[in-house]
């Protein structure tokens, strides 16, 4: 198995970032003992030249800079994204056209939230053929556009990109991806879905949502901890989809970790599903709580219902 480097990783949260004073009316007030439960204080709005392709174009540049490489030089593109599916055309052929990503091919991938997990272990396959050295995840999302106005999605759902730059290098280096574990499970395609008028709408109460989440994301992180002969104590960071303040609880109950161990930026961002884990990597590099050499869990779940898990270092 040829090694995989993590080499640049970047995102994109839109210019428009609005705290909850400064989003529209709910249809029902909430109280603010409520809204500190939600656990959002603001989050990014898209505007209309912010799409998927230019949001995940932004990320994706700041990815390769810190590779130190040009679109050019890519071979492959997979971009996850599922907030704006079209039958035709989809994005990635337009993403590559604004990176100038003339080399590489690239598709579209859904997955839910789980999309940018999904990416990586595709892009890893990919790049164990030695015609291909060089590949870019892309998660870029508009998940605002999901939440019915005025309803408490509003205060959750929230607009970014965020993007990882995957090299197949023979001697590796700092950052890798060591292993991922995928996993699908059909009994749950039904507990979400889109309205005819295009908002998300659960069919479980939230309780039982964020329990099986949990309890998802345990199943798909246990099994890639074993294989890899890791326990939770080997771990620097856990760094998961954000979902939720109540499956990031549910979470730390079901790993029985402290919360300081789990990084989320959910706070200021919202839920901004594929793209949540690549977007709170960036700004905890950044701020210099994840460090070169760290090594970070990071675990998703999709409605259909997929969940998914990475353990890599940075």
């Amino acid at each position: 198995m040829q090694t995989i480097s993590i080499t640049g990783f970047g995102s994109y949260l839109p210019r428009n970032m609005l705290d909850n004073a400064r989003l529209p009316p709910l249809d029902t007030p909430v109280s603010e003992e409520e809204i500190e439960r939600i656990g959002v204080r603001q989050r990014g709005i898209a505007d209309d030249a912010e799409g998927i392709a230019e949001m995940g174009a932004s990320a994706a540049r700041r990815a390769l800079e810190r590779a130190a490489l040009d679109p050019a030089d890519i071979d492959l593109v997979v971009l996850a994204s599922w907030t704006e599916r079209r039958y035709i055309p989809e994005v990635a052929p337009k993403l590559l056209h604004l990176l100038g990503a003339k080399k590489a091919f690239g598709w579209d991938t859904c997955c839910a939230c789980a999309g940018f997990l999904y990416g990586l272990a595709t892009a890893h396959g990919f790049l164990q053929n030695p015609r291909f050295s060089r590949a870019l995840v892309v998660a870029s999302e508009r998940t605002s556009r999901r939440a019915r106005p005025g309803s408490k999605g509003t205060l959750i759902l929230g607009d970014g990109a965020g993007a990882f730059v995957l090299e197949r290098r023979e001697h590796g280096g700092a950052g890798r991806l060591i292993d991922y574990e995928l996993a699908t499970d059909g009994a749950h395609h039904d507990i979400m879905s889109i309205s005819e008028a295009g908002w998300v709408q659960t069919h479980i109460a939230q309780r039982e949502l964020n329990e099986l989440a949990s309890e998802s994301m345990f199943g798909v992180a246990s099994r890639l901890l074993e294989r890899n002969r890791l326990a939770l104590d080997d771990v620097a960071w856990i760094v998961p989809h954000s979902g939720t303040a109540g499956v990031q609880a549910s979470v730390a109950r079901r790993f029985g970790v402290s919360p300081g161990k789990i990084l989320t930026n959910f706070d200021v961002v919202g839920n901004i599903s594929s793209a949540s884990i690549p977007v709170a990597l960036d700004a905890f590099v950044t701020e210099g709580r994840v460090r070169p050499g760290d090594i970070v869990l990071s675990m998703a779940v999709g409605t259909g219902w997929y969940s998914a898990a990475a353990i890599y270092s940075i």
